[in-house]
């Protein structure tokens, strides 16, 4: 049985193992509880069911854009913050670039976004204006 971490829950979803271990494996390293899934209905299932801080999901998915999918995210809990994985060097139409990140940025930079969608989040949520 696996303990609660107290560090921020990160849902990754991507089709390709590989990448969604490499990434598992340095958020993890990074301090960060990490739930996995390789395909939107999975990665939904996993939102709509945890505490989730943030999701990191690839543009691409088997079986829903990944846009699609933070939309539909976004209905249920709209207070979580997104972040789109893509190769490609721009943001997909319809993706505000504030959410879009490129699978070759570097690893301190994809960690420092991380770092500054969490605290926005977390000042957002202690708010007087809300």
């Amino acid at each position: 049985m696996k303990s609660r971490r107290e560090g921020p829950v990160l849902l990754c979803i991507d089709d390709n193992p590989a990448a969604l271990k490499l990434r598992t494996l340095v958020l993890s390293n990074a301090g960060y509880a990490v739930l996995t899934a390789t395909n939107g209905s999975a990665g939904l299932h996993l939102f709509t069911h945890n505490h989730i801080d943030l999701v990191i999901s690839d543009h691409v998915l088997p079986d829903v854009p990944g846009d699609q999918l933070i939309e539909e995210m976004k209905r249920v809990k709209p207070h979580v913050p997104f972040l789109m994985l893509s190769g490609l060097p721009e943001a997909p139409e319809g993706v505000e670039r504030k959410l879009f990140i490129s699978k070759d940025m570097s690893l301190p930079d994809f960690l420092d976004t991380i770092r500054r969608l969490l605290e926005g989040r977390a000042a957002s949520a202690v708010s007087p204006h809300e």
